[in-house]
């Protein structure tokens, strides 16, 4: 699902965005920055590139901790398991939707490259206050283009998926947001994708984050009449879905 956005008639100034549950920018993967791809890469699946859907060691360890509580509470989801759950099947914490979602991470390696699969799952994931996909993350939180976040936006934004909620910008657990980013910024400094330098800087540097808002809407009622003949036109799921770029006549 993407977002509707409606223009004036240049094409070039946002008057609203229309949007259901999921607020969705599809952009490719060479408009998402790298370290974005890396800081991603070394929070939820740093043998993303190395395996073939499925994480052995990530699995045993989740299952041995699933037989000592009792339950399943750990996952051992790669990216590719994470982008099946999300896109295909549901959270449900079961052994047969496991099961499920291990077989088609396998059949999604075997018909896709590993860059295909990342960009998939960059512009499906969940951020939180109704943001999917880091175009929209991006705007959300810090009102600019994916292609425009620092290094320290970029870590904070990787930290988000585990727990949207939890880890919320505009929630009570700022301390365990910056501690899951500064772990990420670590993490990436391990890996060689920062030097010490850009990961010291990064943690002192202070997010600008956007505060929750109403989002503005230029010409409110030129855009409402836009919105309901849409609507009637093409109908309402259709509108909030299905990604439509409107020009209008607004000078």
């Amino acid at each position: 699902n993407q977002s509707t956005k409606l223009y004036d008639r240049t094409g070039k100034i946002l008057l609203y965005e229309i949007h259901g549950e999921e607020r969705r920018t599809v952009i490719p993967l060479r408009e998402i920055p790298d370290h974005l791809e890396q800081a991603t890469i070394v929070a939820e699946d740093d043998n993303f590139y190395k395996h073939i859907g499925l994480d052995g060691r990530g699995i045993m360890r989740a299952f041995l901790k699933n037989i000592a509580s009792g339950d399943i509470t750990q996952g051992g989801s790669t990216i590719t398991q994470q982008l099946v759950k999300n896109s295909i099947l549901t959270s449900e914490r079961t052994f047969g939707r496991k099961l499920k979602e291990a077989v088609l991470a396998l059949l999604v390696e075997r018909k896709y490259s590993k860059d295909e699969i990342l960009e998939l799952y960059l512009n499906q994931i969940p951020y939180g206050a109704n943001a999917y996909g880091v175009e929209s993350a991006a705007q959300t939180y810090f009102a600019k283009p994916a292609k425009e976040l620092s290094l320290a936006e970029t870590a904070l934004l990787a930290a988000l998926p585990k727990a949207p909620t939890y880890y919320s910008p505009y929630g009570s657990r700022k301390e365990e947001l910056y501690a899951r980013r500064n772990w990420i910024l670590d993490r990436m400094a391990e890996k060689g994708f920062v030097s010490q330098e850009e990961k010291d800087r990064a943690k002192k540097f202070s997010l600008g984050v956007v505060p929750p808002a109403r989002r503005s809407i230029r010409a409110p009622h030129f855009v409402f009449f836009v919105r309901e003949y849409l609507s009637g036109k093409y109908g309402e799921e259709f509108v909030e879905q299905g990604g439509l770029k409107v020009i209008t006549t607004l000078d």
